[in-house]
């Protein structure tokens, strides 16, 4: 009844005519024995229209006196004159309830462009210059296809690498060959770059749920906490974005139970009572780096050690060994919680344990930086695609391994003077002053230890430690396929073919140190 409404400023201003304020709502309606003869009542006219609009007939006739000109009225009847009106604005002047009536100018114009619009095809129009024009640039693709195609381009990725491998065993006069080779090279490096790029998503997607997650909590906790998040605009696999969501969430909701104190305790301390809990991403060479970071309680390597004896997590002759490094780690334990009663929160056992097993299926680490009364970081690195893993080459004795080239730090000649035994536990000294787990691979992975004096030896650090191997080869990009059947696949990565086509299994610096420790 959109004609109906024109008048509604009437209303609004007290008007006694045909849109006067309705009093039902609040006062008693007027009875049928005192309404005047000579009107027609609110309900009456709303029967009117019922039959006008509901039914699509002309109404029924009105009952006698009704459009005469009433003596007196209340403020729910209209007058003739009024009931005409509206009838002519309705159905136009001189036309009855159910004929058709000129439509006005402007209702005429819009219906023959309407009609215009359904008969003519519609001309291109020109794209503003707000944006408009990158939407015909972009169509949607399933992610299903990206897949298949960074496989192809993986498989491409190591016949590129035997193509190189042959070409350099073949005649190296050959100058016409060996540049075709380098141009297929660069072209495939290309072709992976490009396919890389397709399957990147910014960070910003990673982070949208942190807000939500963050203020509920806080509340729950009764803790007054600020989230300061950089980098949404950072790129990464969609892969690594998919995984990592439920981990970061983890992460966030221990710092808030864990790490943040409660603002008393914050005021006692000299803090402002609103902490401040940073998530921040950013491009680390071809890794991506994520922290979680807050400027709370921080963390106590001593207490977790004596949490993890107390619950049954290591042994104490397993803590007498272990480094402050390795104390902080033992939060990623299964069934290891700091927190004496269960909540919504944390007190379960889990979580952090997930982060950990999530974080190494994306052959990414993460790394522990706390201090007492100022806060913890917790720093994800992950790489930043997972299409293509650059590997180093490595021979242990006449069998060939592969470790990650981003789990790598350094090449060591190893100095059998500096290797000791602390606490019957091997250590090494390396880079002056640091001391780290001395890890033989060849007692390890062939049950015969290298010999520094007599084998040749070589070292490769990593975080967890100083491999011993016989020699390092060189480094050349693979693709990763997962091991179905292997006896000992806790120690491993997966494997993958080398220009020599020969198949390689790639190590686990983590899970070769977690063995280690545990011999």
């Amino acid at each position: 009844r959109e004609g109906l409404w024109v008048t509604q400023t009437e209303r609004d201003s007290g008007s006694t005519g045909l849109f006067a304020e309705r009093r039902t709502a609040d006062a008693e309606p007027t009875s049928p024995a005192s309404a005047n003869g000579d009107s027609i009542t609110q309900d009456e006219f709303e029967r009117v229209l019922d039959d006008l609009y509901g039914t699509g007939q002309a109404p029924g006739a009105a009952p006698a006196g009704a459009l005469a000109a009433p003596a007196s009225r209340t403020a729910d009847e209209i007058t003739q004159d009024e009931f005409e009106r509206v009838l002519d604005q309705i159905h136009g002047a001189g036309h009855a309830p159910g004929q058709a009536s000129a439509p006005a100018p402007e209702v005429a114009q819009k219906s023959e462009q309407k009609v215009a619009q359904k008969t003519e095809p519609a001309a291109p129009s020109a794209r503003s210059a707000n944006g408009s024009a990158a939407e015909e640039t972009s169509i949607r693709v399933d992610s299903t296809r990206l897949d298949q195609a960074m496989n192809q381009v993986g498989e491409l990725v190591l016949l590129r690498n035997r193509l190189s491998a042959a070409v350099a065993r073949m005649a190296q006069e050959d100058e016409a060959l060996a540049r075709l080779a380098r141009e297929t090279d660069l072209a495939v490096n290309d072709l992976q770059n490009t396919v890389m790029r397709l399957r990147m998503q910014p960070c910003k997607r990673l982070f949208q749920s942190l807000p939500r997650v963050v203020r509920d909590a806080s509340r729950s906790l009764g803790k007054k906490v600020r989230l300061d998040i950089e980098g949404e605009d950072v790129e990464i696999d969609k892969t690594v974005v998919d995984a990592l969501s439920g981990p970061l969430i983890h992460l966030v909701r221990n710092a808030l139970d864990h790490g943040i104190e409660e603002p008393e305790v914050r005021r006692q301390a000299g803090k402002p009572e609103e902490a401040v809990l940073r998530v921040l991403a950013r491009h680390l060479g071809d890794k991506v780096q994520i922290q979680v970071g807050d400027d709370g309680r921080g963390m106590n390597a001593q207490k977790i050690m004596q949490h993890a004896i107390s619950k049954g997590v290591i042994t104490a002759q397993e803590a007498a060994r272990l480094s402050e490094r390795e104390m902080l780690e033992l939060i990623f334990l299964p069934g290891f919680s700091t927190k004496e009663q269960v909540s919504e929160l944390s007190g379960r056992g889990v979580g952090m344990d997930v982060v950990r097993s999530t974080v190494a299926s994306l052959r990414g680490r993460i790394d522990i930086d706390t201090t007492l009364g100022k806060g913890s970081t917790l720093t994800l690195e992950l790489p930043l695609t997972m299409a293509v893993l650059p590997v180093l080459y490595f021979r242990l004795r006449r069998e060939t391994y592969a470790l990650p080239v981003a789990a790598i730090e350094n090449l060591l000649a190893i100095d059998p003077e500096q290797v000791h035994s602390i606490s019957g536990r091997l250590m090494v000294q390396v880079d002056g002053n640091r001391v780290v787990p001395y890890i033989d691979l060849g007692q390890l992975l062939q049950d015969r230890p290298i010999e520094l004096l007599k084998d040749q030896s070589e070292g490769i650090l990593i975080e967890q430690g100083l491999l011993v191997v016989s020699e390092a080869m060189g480094t050349e990009d693979s693709v990763v396929k997962p091991l179905d059947i292997s006896t000992n696949d806790t120690l491993y990565q997966g494997a993958t073919i080398s220009g020599n086509g020969e198949v390689v299994l790639i190590l686990d610096g983590a899970a070769l140190a977690r063995v280690q420790r545990k011999s």
